[in-house]
């Protein structure tokens, strides 16, 4: 690990930090957004976007 390079780990720390933020004070079902027959809980859209910046950061970080 090139330690001139820490700046990388700063996105994983925020996917973590992103999701577990997300599980420990949301709760799926409250609020549910309806755009015609879609219906969709917006607990999911943080846990999806925190996941993703997280797949990709660790991702970027395992092949550097």
């Amino acid at each position: 690990m090139d330690w001139n390079r820490l700046y990388e780990w700063q996105n994983v720390g925020i996917g973590v930090v992103g999701i577990a933020s997300t599980v420990a004070f949301a709760d799926p079902g409250v609020h549910v957004l309806v755009v015609g027959p879609v219906r969709l809980d917006a607990f999911y859209v943080p846990l999806v976007c925190f996941g993703i910046v997280l797949a990709l950061s660790v991702s970027r970080v395992v092949d550097s």
